[in-house]
């Protein structure tokens, strides 16, 4: 059972960009999105609520809140063409029939507003870490695989093969299918071990920023990077000291 919560009327868009970042690994698309909702004071339009998410409630505070999807929506200057929808949630549900329903559900959505393209937003997991993260690009349409790859951060290229999972990748495959919406999905090289890569989610944000010059403001996830390199740092120090604890020889008492 999907149920939509408006809290407001629906606004009045102009044809408007869909990004969506569910959560997933290193919750980068979901940092990014929290990222744009934060830095352009998006509006809360609406909550999804479904009984394929995690059959938990989630505490904050002693409040008690139920797992859900958020929609929020931005009318940007006149000097833009198309208006905003950004899609985020606390979980993806737990089965591939629910992410499918999910997804048909908010595709359905995207048609009524008559949007003109969704953008997922996710993770890629590279062999190893180069010093510069690249974000890779793919789409239902060449078209926007090359617009893409135009960003001035010079960091997009295509992303030649693989798998997409959960609704990241159903979202924007399913609008091109069956509600003729173009869809484009962007993942930037993450590290899995993290909790959150806000690292990965900046690049993200960078893309966004360069194409679409939406003006969010990227210094919104420098302290979060900070915060983790510190307990990167804090964590690679601690295991050293026990490698060499370990190899120290041990006093002889006898």
């Amino acid at each position: 059972m999907l149920k939509l919560k408006e809290l407001t009327d629906p606004p009045d868009l102009r044809s408007p960009l869909v990004l969506i970042g569910m959560p997933g690994i290193a919750l980068v698309g979901k940092l990014a999105t929290l990222s744009v909702i934060s830095s352009l004071k998006c509006d809360l339009y609406a909550e999804i609520y479904y009984h394929d998410f995690p059959p938990h409630v989630i505490i904050n505070q002693a409040k008690i809140k139920m797992p859900k999807i958020v929609i929020h929506t931005h009318k940007l200057p006149e000097s833009y063409e198309h208006d905003l929808i950004v899609i985020t949630g606390d979980y993806q549900p737990t089965s591939s029939l629910g992410i499918y329903a999910l997804s048909d559900f908010i595709c359905k959505l995207c048609k009524k507003f008559d949007v003109h393209l969704i953008v997922s937003m996710g993770a890629f997991v590279p062999e190893s870490m180069g010093s510069k993260r690249n974000v890779y690009v793919s789409s239902t349409q060449k078209k926007w695989v090359d617009f893409f790859l135009e960003s001035s951060t010079k960091t997009t290229v295509v992303l030649k093969g693989g798998y997409i999972s959960g609704a990241n990748g159903i979202i924007p495959a399913w609008s091109a299918i069956h509600y003729d919406i173009p869809g484009a999905c962007i993942l930037a090289d993450a590290m899995p071990l993290l909790q959150i890569d806000p690292a990965a989610s900046k690049e993200l944000v960078r893309v966004l920023n360069a194409l679409f010059e939406l003006k969010v403001d990227e210094a919104l996830l420098d302290q979060r990077i900070e915060e983790i390199e510190s307990m990167t740092s804090e964590f690679l120090e601690r295991i050293q000291r026990q490698r060499e604890d370990k190899q120290r020889p041990q006093p002889y008492i006898g």
